[in-house]
């Protein structure tokens, strides 16, 4: 975790970063890494930091990533080999994994849109 007094600077560093990064999963989870380490505050750190992986996908057409209960442990491992080696493998293979889950998990609501979609047309 980041000094409370170095924490502006890091955000705008980590937002000068992302403007110019590619804005794919690989730049989310390295944006994450960084985001979650100087963070200056240890409740609602997992909520804000899943929260703007959200904003980054929705904004950037990336596929959604949601952690669940599924994928948190293997996730959590994986945030902090990533944040103490730099090393982004596993993130991106957990956060991927949740991609798929998520998907799997809104194909029982396909129809559901449809309808409404009908009928709101």
């Amino acid at each position: 975790m980041c000094e409370p007094h170095l924490v502006e600077n890091s955000i705008y560093n980590l937002l000068e970063d992302w403007k110019e990064s590619k804005k794919d999963i690989y730049a989310i989870a390295d944006f994450h890494q960084k985001f979650e380490h100087i963070h200056p505050f240890q409740d609602g750190n997992g909520r804000i930091g899943r929260f703007i992986i959200l904003r980054q996908c929705l904004e950037n057409n990336v596929d959604l990533i949601a952690i669940d209960d599924e994928y948190n442990k293997e996730y959590r491992e994986a945030l902090y080999k990533a944040q103490m080696t730099g090393s982004l493998e596993q993130l991106i293979q957990v956060l991927k994994k949740c991609q798929e889950r998520l998907s799997e998990k809104l194909q029982s609501y396909i129809p559901t849109i449809e309808q409404v979609s009908e009928e709101v047309d």
